[in-house]
Order: structure tokens, then sequence, then C-alpha cells
């Protein structure tokens, strides 16, 4: 049997490492079977590692064949496992098994390459930006790996000429792991967008080969228009009469079914009679017909009812994205508040959108935001929007989406932008269902919002009496803040903290923003209200957004993509920055706010002011000890001898030597490679007739403990070199030396 050597063991943590670079892959539709099979690899590996030979044998058997064994059982149990996953697994495995039953250098060398084979190939096909790492992790090891076989053949070739210095290969790993840092920072954006093969090996990655049961179907899976197929999940850009009798249901449907509809007065005549709730169902969808047409969204709501409207739909997505989950997509937005209503007082539109060819693929940008994405592009990111059943000509998109792509789309009245800044598809009156496309939008820092957000004259604040409770609350919870990004998070944190989200609550007196402020309970379009109503107090221009929310446990891991439903229906709050763009801010409770990463340097700030005494101590002390390392070095050598006695003879021996060589070494008197400890010591110690004397009874009596009797008495005196062999003493034995 092959024993435990460094060598092997490196090599085993290889291969594992390209294992668990396929997890990335797997991890997305089998994943149970995947951590099954790897707990399978850890078992089996314990058995190929047996002295046995006929166990061993079996146990790299069972290794090799695992991924196909494990592959027909999930196509037997659970969901099939795509033919490449299959193929790239046992590539891992016949690396674990090399790796595992290696015997020559030629052998774990195979296993080395067909690992680093496997770790970079998945982390090229990868979508993940995590799978960058994969391949860092694994040439680190492997470079301490060669370093350390580099040694070994060197000092086993000429150990004479040969000298080791402890630090080597520390600093040498130290400056592959700088260069491993800094080359995957500077590719992090390339794997974040895998490339789709044309050809029909792995349908999971954009293949034209669907009839396969593990093919996984997303947003992604083919965008190219070929509609009337069986298999809906590739479909494009579509306009056909097929889907004009359709059921999709329009957002204004949807917000009417999650918070009620919106209020009437009611006439006295319908006081009189008590007429039923669904009597007056006709006139209040006539109500929220007429608001729909006057771009107006009203505060005061009817208790929600029980999903009347398209029951067909509410299990059904809406939208299905393929991009980061907990982000709102936007729809429509709102700028004035009178204290009852929303509506859009200014022209945001752009009839005609910039169009940039970009890869041969036809791009149609908002001007005002096409310069800011050129000089950002490494902050833009590319999401995937399929509109399954929306009656609207919007595009539900994230926050500062600048651009929009339909494959094979290059006719610039497709797109435009409308009024209040929404992207949607004119002369159309909804989006073709199945259509496909890609949208690229812009992040922000945490910095670049405090530098671009300020305080500036309230613009068209309404003087209703409603609405003093609401500033007087923003005036109070932001007194303790100086910046404007700081007021706008104290005031999202108190209504997410103080307040309760309560969809079925109603305010039959007074206004719906009184009822909210007094009971601390309401619908997410009041959170949203009172935020814009308190930013707008502090001086911060603001608007009511609605769309809808991509709820993190929306994901399917399996089809690649997220299903947004009817009930995601949202509302939230943008706010707008000095140079005209919008940010948004999440005020109610339950769900995800945006994330504005701060930089390293806002970081390194941040550290610095709050660290700063700790990190003084810090150098200070690192300092001390460094300047004063042979004092405190030497000390703690002195305190390990006084243990000497709990030891063995030859274990004393070697301790006495292993304490004079670290002495040594701290004075600037390393023993050469290739030395033999007696020719050193006696050259060490010749300047001093005492120190010599003693070095030669503890030479004497080490050769003879080694070498000679095994049962001999060790005598105190004979160790007394130890004691006199301090780091003080060394260092002036060297000055008479070179004096």
């Amino acid at each position: 049997m092959p024993s435990w050597s460094r060598k092997r063991i490196e090599c085993v943590i290889l291969a594992a490492v390209g294992l668990l670079a396929i997890a990335p892959l797997r991890i997305k539709g089998d994943e149970k079977f995947f951590v099954y099979e790897l707990i399978a690899f850890g078992l089996t590996g314990v058995i190929a590692s047996a002295r046995n030979k006929r166990l061993r044998t079996a146990g790299l058997s069972i290794i090799v064949g695992a991924p196909i064994v494990f592959s027909l059982l999930a196509s037997r149990f659970a969901s099939p496992v795509a033919p490449e996953l299959i193929a790239l697994t046992q590539f891992g495995a016949v690396a674990l098994a090399l790796a595992l039953g290696a015997s020559t250098t030629r052998t774990r060398s195979m296993s080395l390459v067909v690992s680093g084979f496997l770790v970079l190939f998945c982390a090229v096909i990868s979508d993940e930006g995590q799978a960058i790492a994969f391949p860092l992790v694994w040439m680190a090891i492997c470079v301490w790996h060669l370093i350390a076989n580099h040694w070994d053949r060197l000092e086993t070739a000429m150990p004479d000429q040969v000298s080791r210095h402890p630090t080597t290969r520390p600093v040498t790993m130290g400056l592959a792991l700088a260069v491993l840092t800094i080359g995957g920072y500077a590719v992090r954006d390339r794997f974040t967008n895998g490339g789709n093969l044309s050809f029909e090996l792995m349908p999971t990655s954009g293949g034209t080969t669907w009839d396969h049961s593990a093919a996984r179907k997303g947003v992604g899976s083919g965008d190219a228009a070929i509609a009337a197929k069986d298999h809906a999940e590739s479909f494009g850009a579509v306009d056909s009469d097929i889907f004009l009798e359709s059921t999709e249901s329009t957002l204004f449907d949807m917000i009417n079914d999650m918070v009620g509809e919106p209020k009437m007065k009611k006439q006295k005549w319908e006081r009189r009679q008590a007429m039923a709730n669904d009597n007056v169902i006709p006139m209040h969808e006539r109500a929220a017909k007429s608001e729909k047409g006057g771009g107006s969204f009203s505060t005061e709501r009817l208790p929600p009812p029980k999903h009347r409207h398209f029951e067909d739909a509410k299990e059904a997505c809406v939208v299905q994205w393929d991009g980061a989950t907990g982000i709102r997509l936007a729809m429509q937005r709102f700028d004035a508040f009178d204290g009852v209503s929303w509506i859009q007082t200014r022209d945001f539109a752009e009839p005609k959108l910039t169009r940039v060819i970009i890869g041969e693929q036809h791009w149609f940008f908002d001007p005002k935001l096409q310069s800011a994405f050129d000089r950002h592009s490494k902050s833009v990111s590319v999401g995937l929007l399929k509109v399954i059943r929306l009656k609207s000509p919007r595009l539900p998109v994230p926050m500062l989406s600048g651009a929009v792509h339909v494959k094979e789309v290059d006719r610039q009245d497709f797109f435009a932008i409308d009024r209040d800044g929404s992207f949607f598809m004119p002369e159309r009156d909804w989006v073709p269902p199945l259509t496909v496309v890609h949208v690229a939008s812009q992040s922000l820092l945490e910095d670049q919002l405090r530098e671009r957000l300020s305080l500036a004259p309230k613009i068209g604040t309404n003087e209703n009496n409603s609405l003093e409770s609401w500033r007087s609350l923003a005036h109070e919870v932001t007194k303790a803040f100086e910046e404007p990004y700081d007021k706008l998070n104290a005031i999202a944190n108190h209504l997410r903290e103080e307040f309760v989200l309560d969809r079925s609550v109603t305010f039959d007196d007074g206004s719906a923003l009184e009822g909210f402020f007094k009971s601390k309970r309401g619908g997410n379009h009041l959170f949203a209200t009172a935020a814009a109503v308190m930013a707008d107090e502090l001086g911060l221009e603001s608007r009511l957004v609605t769309g809808f929310y991509v709820r993190p446990d929306a994901f399917d891991f399996a089809a690649g993509h997220s299903n947004v439903l009817p009930t995601d229906v949202h509302f939230w709050v943008e706010v707008k920055l000095r140079d005209g763009q919008w940010f948004e801010m999440e005020p109610t409770p339950g769900y995800l706010p945006p994330t504005y990463k701060p930089s390293w340097r806002l970081l390194a700030q941040r550290m610095a002011a709050r660290y700063w005494p700790h990190a003084a101590i810090s150098i200070v002390s690192t300092g001390c000890l460094f300047w004063l390392r042979r004092y405190w070095i030497n000390f703690g050598l002195t305190l390990i001898w006084l243990v000497r006695g709990l030891f063995p003879v030859q274990q004393r021996l070697r301790l006495g030597m292993w304490i004079i060589e670290t002495r040594a070494a701290l004075a600037g008197m390393r023993r050469p490679s290739g030395t033999t400890q007696r020719t050193w010591l006696e050259g060490l110690s010749e300047g001093d007739g005492a120190i010599a004397d003693a070095s030669r009874q503890f030479l004497d009596v080490a050769d003879a403990a080694f070498f000679g009797r095994r049962n001999i008495t060790l005598r105190e005196d004979s160790l007394r070199v130890v004691r006199m062999l301090s780091v003080q003493t060394i260092s002036n034995l060297l000055t008479k030396v070179t004096t």
C-alpha cells in the first residue's frame, strides 16, 4: 500500500478541490444526490487507503464507478443528472482515484493534471462569480506542493550545497497568493456570464438539444423566436394571434387584489340601503379603471378581496427573472402626493433611445444614463426577464436599468421610456407573452450615494394637515444624523422596526396615513408613502414606485430563474441624486433592503476611525515584540528547558540541541545545511574555553546516547552548555570571531 506521505496527501487534497469545483454546477438541480456522492467518495476513500490489496482495489473501483451509479439512482428516484455533469464528476472521481492509489511520481502528476483541468474548466463554464475561488485555492495548494517537492529533490541531490531558509517557503507562498489574488480580482467580472455552447453537447448551457430529460429549462434557455414549439421555455419575442385571447392581468388588477380597490365616496342611498359589497364591486372596478387611466394611485383602499381576480393565475408566475434575487422590478412611478393620491407630474419621456451594437447585439440605451454606463462599465450587470402573464406594455426592470435588448430586434422604435421614466414598448397594448428581454442595470456604491446625495429645498410640498405627524417624526428620527444618506437609513430603519406590515387593516375615520401613524399597522403602499413624505420633509426629492419583488425563496434551482407571482406586487421609494439618477430604499419590513456596498477606501476609513486606538496599540506591541524578539524568545526557550526532566535521555539531548540552534539563529549564526552538529557546535564555541569544554562534554554524551550505550546515565553537568549558550553569549562569541 502506498504510504500516506506528504506528496500523496497534497495530491488527494487537490483532487478533492477538483470535485468540489463541480458543486456550483451540480448544486442547482441535484444537490441532495451530489452531497450523497461526496459522502460516498469520502467513505470509499478510506477503503481505498486500506493495507489489504483487495479492499484497496475495491475502494478505487467504487470511486471510479460512483458517478454513473448515482446518476442512475437520480434518474430513478429524483431529477435526472445532465450527461455533461456526469462526465465532469467522472473526471473528478478519476483524479481522486489516481491520487489515492498513486505509488509513483508519474501517477501523482496525472492526478494533478486531471484535477487542474477540471477546476479550470468548471470555473470557465460557470455563471457563478464565486467559481473563481476554486482555481485560486487549487493553484495555491499546488504552488505549495511544487515548492516542497523542489526542496526535497535538491536536498537529496546536493545536501552540502543547498541551504533551506525557514522563510523561503512562506515568502514564496505569500508572493504566489498575492499574484493569484490580483489575477482573481482582475478576472472576477469574466465569470458571471458563462458562454453558451451551440453544439449539441450541453443542453444546460444553451445548446440546441432539448429533448433530454436532464436538460434544465430557464429564462436564458434559448431566447430565439421559435414560437409554436413544444418547449415554451425557449420562446423569444412573440407577436402572434395565438396570444390575443389570453388571461393576463394588468399591474393594476394585481395591486387591487393585494391591497384592495380604491375607495369611492358612497352616496346617501348606498348607506341607507346598506348595499352588499359584492353589489358595488362593478362600481369600484369602474373607479379603478378611471384611476388607472388618470395615471394616479390612491392610498385610500377598501379591504383586499380574497383573490377574486385571476384565480387561474394566482399560482402561475407573472414574469420570470434570471438574475439577483431580493431585488425590486419597477413598472410605474409617481412623483407627487396630495395627502390621498399619488400622480405623475414631471415628464421623463424618451421616445428615441440610443442604439449601441455590442458584440453584434443591438442594445437600446437611455440617453441620460449611457455616459454613466460607459464610465462605470464594471458595475453593470445583465439580467434576463421573460414576460409570462403580464398584460402591460411596460417592462418590469431593476433599479438604474439603462439598456434593454431583445434578440434579433434592431428597430429603434421597439423600445422607449414613458413619461415617468419606465421602459415600455410603444404602440403595443402589452408586451408579447414569452418575450425574453436582456436588461442592463448599474449598481451603486455607498460612497457614490454619500457624495451625490444632498439636501435641497423641498419641491412641491403639500401642506395637508394629515401629514404633519409624519413630518415631525422625520425630524425626530433623523436629528442624531448629519449626512442625508444616514438620515434616509434612519427613516427606513424606524419604519421597519416600529411598524407592522398588515395589508388587511382598514381605516374608516380620517386618512389612511393618519390611521397608519396611530395604529402602526398597514400595507406596504403606506410604508412607501410614509417614507416618501418623510424624505420630502428633509429636502430629498422622492417618488413612489410600484412593481414586483423578487423573493429570495422564489429561485428555482433546477430551472435557473426566479418565478414572480401576482402576490409579489410591491411598493417602495426612490430618491433623487444630484446628477438626476434615482436610487431605491426599502422601508417595508420583511423585504430585503437594497445593498450599497462601501468601497475599500470607505471601509478603511471606517476601520481607522473606529479602531485606531486598537490599531495603534497593536502596531506598537508588534513593533516591540519584533524589536525584543531575541529576549522573549530566549526567555521562552529557557522555560521550555525547565521541563526537560519529563523527557527520556535522547529526547532531552535533542531538545538541548534544538534550543542551541534556535538561539544561534536568533544571533545570526545558523547551522549551515550539510554541516554536522559536532563540527558546527565546536566551531561556534571555540572562542571561549569554558564553553568549548562544556560543548565537547555535551557532544560526547550525545554520541554515546545515540550511537553507543542505550541506557546511559545523563548527568546534569553535561547539559550545562544549554544554559551557557544564551543568545547574548552567542552574539558575544560572534563578535570575538569577527574582530
